[in-house]
């Protein structure tokens, strides 16, 4: 039974793509014939994997594959509609789930009757949304091998994809509101490679979460696991592990208590490691990180699989 993942292409950088490759490595170890779609077959250049890649040669009828689609392309999904192949929706970000609906009422429509979630967030809205359908759980997980701490500098560090006007906004303010902290680096992450977005993490102090419309958020995580003190928005699907203790997080919108709580992160930053109030926020980083571990993703991963198969790999 071959898997193949269909995959947006690769020039974009999101962590929805990494997700799909890091899913056929996982398979591909342990002896499923996993494959990655991509339009051209090209491997991504902005991290490294060592998935199998397939172009458009890859499509006929057959009855031992299985496609596993994207939730967000209404003219993807009809398409296979009448082929013999098992299909199950891929679910990243439930906000994007109408998008790829195209005016029906379910992905049944189309003859899915899976749907596979990245988070709790995501399963529970399947399950309410999309009753006449069987959803399943694989949880993201934070490379800690690649995510970790480095030398400290006083940077606050953003992603201002999902919220440009807002970070131009927030950061007027700040630097308004608190001229103590005009001698801290503002650093935008944009078009990074994997390794370079790590280090970015790695060196930066804070982080400033713009997460918006999230069917989890993983971005603060992997802040967390460099070393990042978090503050900013959940972006909704974040509320699932955002708490008091892990991060000075606002609610959507509100960009004065976001103001606030970033000054609040800024000074626990400059608090000193052997500090308890630091030590107790790192404790309790490390304390969510343990529900996203890649152990954790890849167990879970084999447990669906086979499940879903209903076979062991290689049978």
């Amino acid at each position: 039974m071959q898997i193949i993942f269909f995959c947006p292409p690769v020039g974009t950088i999101n962590g929805g793509i990494r997700r799909i490759f890091r899913m056929v490595e996982t398979l591909s170890a342990a002896g499923y014939d996993a494959v990655v779609f991509e339009e051209k077959a090209r491997m991504p250049e902005w991290f490294e994997s060592s998935a199998r890649v397939v172009g458009q040669g890859i499509f006929q009828p057959n009855p031992d594959q299985v496609y596993v689609l994207p939730e967000d392309q209404p003219n993807i999904l009809p398409l296979f509609k009448g082929w013999p192949q098992r299909k199950i929706i891929h679910s990243q970000n439930h906000f994007y789930n109408a998008m790829g609906l195209g005016g029906a009422d379910s992905f049944t429509a189309c003859g899915i009757k899976d749907i596979l979630c990245c988070s709790r967030t995501i399963y529970d809205h399947a399950r309410v949304r999309f009753p006449d359908m069987k959803a399943y759980l694989v949880p993201c997980c934070v490379d800690g091998a690649v995510f970790n701490p480095r030398a400290k500098q006083k940077r606050i560090l953003f992603m201002p994809r999902k919220r440009l006007v807002e970070s131009i906004y927030l950061r007027d303010m700040f630097r308004f509101s608190y001229p103590e902290c005009r001698d801290w680096e503002w650093q935008a992450v944009s078009g990074k490679t994997e390794a370079e977005v790590a280090r970015m993490m790695g060196e930066a102090a804070v982080f400033l979460s713009l997460s918006r419309l999230e069917g989890l958020g993983l971005t603060p995580l992997e802040t967390m696991a460099a070393g990042c003190v978090v503050a900013g928005f959940t972006g909704i699907g974040g509320r699932e592990y955002a708490t008091p203790e892990n991060g000075f997080w606002a609610d959507e919108d509100d960009f004065p208590a976001c103001i606030a709580q970033l000054k609040k992160a800024v000074d626990l930053a400059q608090k000193p490691p052997e500090d308890p109030a630091r030590k107790a926020y790192q404790a309790a980083c490390a304390k969510t990180l343990e529900a996203f571990t890649v152990a954790g993703f890849e167990a879970a991963m084999l447990a669906f699989w086979k499940e879903y198969l209903g076979q062991e790999p290689g049978s």
